[in-house]
């Protein structure tokens, strides 16, 4: 895993198969859920690596003693609707966590503002409770306007003891702009692609990740 204090790029073999084939335009749309799926799980077991533990006893089998351990609080918002089946993939990691869901969709426009700031609409939020670690996840980090907006909507309704980002594709522009959000914020992705297209879409990317999904 490639890494600097801020962000994370999972470049393990697995990510790297896994992202090939989605970003493949012959990928049906059952093999990319299953494949986000996947990947939902991959990107969960390298977030666990910023996620405290709580130490507690447990006996084995030969009734012997022995430390054991959980996951600290810790809340997982999935941005729709793409991310969902990454959000299940998650789950498998961290079977405890409270989860929680925004739909939030960027205005498209011919042709997207020099600084790729884009106007987001969320028609719907259901936001965990708890001051806990919360994931936020959303496979495609393009300009950052959803996340940033996103971002700021939770710190609204809770006080997160820090935000984490799980993305399966991101962008420089992207990153630049949650930081600016949330200087604290940890980006876990399985890439930085080179350039936003006129429309704001990344390039080489791998398409609308919630159609390619869902259909």
């Amino acid at each position: 895993m490639v890494s600097t204090s801020n962000i994370k790029v999972i470049d393990t073999p697995a990510a790297k198969v896994i992202l090939s084939r989605l970003r493949d335009k012959n990928t049906s749309k059952q093999e990319f859920r299953r494949l986000l799926f996947k990947a939902g799980f991959i990107s969960a077991v390298e977030i666990s690596r910023e996620i405290p533990l709580k130490e507690y006893t447990i006996s084995t089998p030969l009734n012997v003693e022995t430390k054991a351990f959980r996951f600290e609080e810790i809340s997982v918002i999935g941005v729709l609707r793409a991310a969902l089946p990454m959000v299940w993939g998650m789950l498998e990691v961290f079977e405890e966590a409270d989860v929680g869901f925004l739909s939030a969709k960027r205005k498209e426009a011919e042709s997207a503002p020099p600084d790729y700031r884009m106007d987001v609409d969320i028609s719907y939020e259901s936001i965990p409770s708890k001051n806990a670690v919360i994931v936020i996840v959303d496979p495609m980090l393009a300009t950052g306007s959803t996340l940033a907006k996103v971002i700021k909507r939770v710190r609204q309704k809770v006080n997160p003891s820090r935000f984490i980002v799980s993305s399966l594709i991101s962008t420089n522009i992207g990153i630049q702009r949650i930081l600016q959000t949330d200087p604290s914020s940890i980006i876990y992705t399985f890439a930085v692609d080179p350039q936003l297209n006129s429309k704001a879409f990344i390039v080489p990317g791998l398409g609308d990740a919630g159609d390619r999904a869902f259909n």
